[in-house]
């Protein structure tokens, strides 16, 4: 893909720039730009964009966003609603979420082990509630000391 081609900017870009560059020539010491010039930078930016204008100017992306919504929102202030229609589109407050109270999930061995008739249980519970249990088929041979140690080292 080719890269696309932007008009030119106008000359007002270039006069801002102009006083911009001027004013950090002319300083004395290092310090934040006049408001006044990021005020028309602003204004410049909401005209012909963003990016444009930092990269013409040699300013901070962040720094010229933030004056430019402080600047639009100087220039379109929001409406101030009328005092019924707030009225009428007021929603009742919403009821805070209750936290879950924890549940117990009861699984049949029978449909887990297919059947097979379970022998030894273990039963391992942790002071905070969690609790594991086990059922094992006569006859399997399972790590339990390893599968504990797992259980009780994720808590």
């Amino acid at each position: 893909m080719g890269r696309s081609v932007r008009a030119p900017l106008p000359v007002e870009v270039d006069e801002v720039r102009a006083r911009i560059e001027r004013w950090r020539q002319q300083r004395k010491c290092l310090g934040p730009m006049p408001e006044k010039l990021w005020a028309e930078a602003a204004e410049l930016a909401v005209r012909f964009g963003m990016s444009p204008i930092c990269q013409n100017m040699g300013l901070s992306y962040g720094a010229l966003k933030t004056r430019m919504d402080k600047h639009s929102s100087q220039q379109h202030p929001a409406p101030k609603p009328h005092p019924e229609q707030t009225l009428i589109h007021a929603l009742p407050p919403r009821p805070k979420p209750q936290p879950m109270a924890p549940t117990f999930v009861e699984l049949g061995g029978d449909s887990l082990l297919g059947g097979i008739q379970a022998g030894p249980v273990l039963e391992v519970s942790t002071p905070d509630g969690v609790r594991v249990v086990l059922r094992l088929p006569t006859g399997s041979s399972v790590d339990l000391a390893s599968l504990m140690t797992a259980f009780l080292g994720c808590r």
